[in-house]
């Protein structure tokens, strides 16, 4: 798809814009944000999308195969592409759901990542922003950038359909913004991405959401819950994916972090285990799975409970100084903590399973997540 000339310019107009403030607050109290404000709404709510040039090939009646996949920016644009086209668990897909996808940002080669994808596949796609990245990110996307300037410099989610696209709508969530911006320096909020999927006899609802992972289980239940009050009156079935960042940890606070510690060093593997691979359950359970339960939304029968991540010590700010202290127990720590963050969950379907797909993901590999499918019958 070519680039419009006006959206990327006003891209870079607004990254510069936001890089002249140290943080959030003073950005919205500024005289500025008058201006900015506006212009960064409608640059968040608009959605693309993209048609095949041919009708996709039809698919076998009374069930709808989907992948859902953090496909981390698409830093590894190739070999996410590869697989969606060439997996045997994955080629057939009827419906792709995706988290974090960049387009025009430099650790992803500045590619349409969304649109790329669709036209490989042959698809029917929709992508949305989360945010504008003011950087070139964080850990290894200024290496992946390779020397390269942002272009648009936009980060969000995307769903891909075998059948037509109706009606598309934003559901903005409960964010940490301060955070996000004086942290991290990405300007936006987490969203879900709801879709109608038009499949011919058999309307349906396809929601991609990517929550948020740096503050508490109950700012992960609050998020979901605005999600499931935005499809409250939905009577279709509906199709839920995203990475749900359900590590089964509050973050944020010092204390957090040294009883995090502890959990990590001292509990067995059986036990560390258990509470990664099934954080739906337990004291220390994530209450997103409670609003689910409670929204008649079922996920056990669309999942295995094999991991999704590996945990990078690296990547955690407040695990960088405990390195310092006990390094060596830390990393022992690391190899075993393989987490489960990424979920389907379904409604209003009479049957289904779900499957995880290994060998993707990891170091040099398609992403950091390993793909999941599941078929909704």
């Amino acid at each position: 798809m070519e680039r419009d000339p006006r959206f990327l310019a006003e891209c870079g107009a607004l990254c510069e814009a936001l890089k002249g403030f140290p943080n959030v607050e003073s950005l919205r109290r500024s005289p500025q944000w008058k201006d900015l404000g506006p212009r960064l709404e409608r640059l968040l709510s608009t959605v693309r999308r993209f048609e095949p040039e041919r009708p996709p090939a039809s698919s076998p009646s009374g069930r709808v195969l989907a992948v859902h996949w953090n496909i981390e920016h698409g830093n590894w644009y190739d070999q996410v592409e590869r697989a969606l086209t060439t997996h045997p668990l994955l080629q057939s897909a009827d419906l792709v759901l995706m988290n974090e996808v960049d387009f025009g940002a430099a650790r992803a080669a500045n590619r349409d990542v969304a649109f790329d994808l669709a036209r490989a596949l042959g698809l029917h796609g929709c992508w949305a922003p989360l945010s504008i990245e003011t950087t070139l990110g964080r850990d290894d996307d200024v290496k992946m950038a390779g020397g390269l300037k942002n272009q648009e410099g936009l980060f969000g989610l995307a769903i891909l359909s075998r059948w037509p696209l109706g009606e598309t709508r934003i559901v903005e969530l409960p964010s940490p913004e301060k955070i996000q911006f004086d942290v991290e320096r990405m300007y936006g909020r987490h969203i879900a991405l709801i879709v109608e999927i038009m499949r011919p006899g058999a309307p349906f609802v396809a929601v991609s959401v990517h929550l948020e992972v740096h503050r508490s289980r109950e700012d992960r239940a609050r998020q979901m819950q605005t999600l499931m009050s935005a499809l409250r009156r939905e009577t279709r079935p509906i199709i839920l994916a995203g990475d749900f960042n359900s590590h089964s940890f509050n973050r944020g606070r010092l204390w957090d972090a040294l009883l995090n510690a502890w959990v990590m060093l001292t509990w067995s593997d059986k036990a560390i285990l258990s509470r990664f691979l099934h954080p739906d359950r337990g004291l220390a359970r994530e209450r997103i799975f409670d609003v689910l339960r409670d929204a008649d939304f079922e996920w056990n029968r669309f999942n295995d409970r094999r991991p999704t991540l590996r945990v990078r010590f690296d990547r955690l700010d407040e695990a960088r100084w405990l390195m310092k202290i006990a390094g060596p127990m830390l990393r022992w720590a690391e190899r075993r903590s393989r987490l489960r963050l990424d979920w389907f969950a379904g409604r209003g379907w009479r049957d289904g399973n779900g499957g995880t797909v290994a060998g993707l993901d990891g170091p040099g590999k398609a992403s950091d997540h390993a793909p999941i499918v599941a078929e909704f019958r």
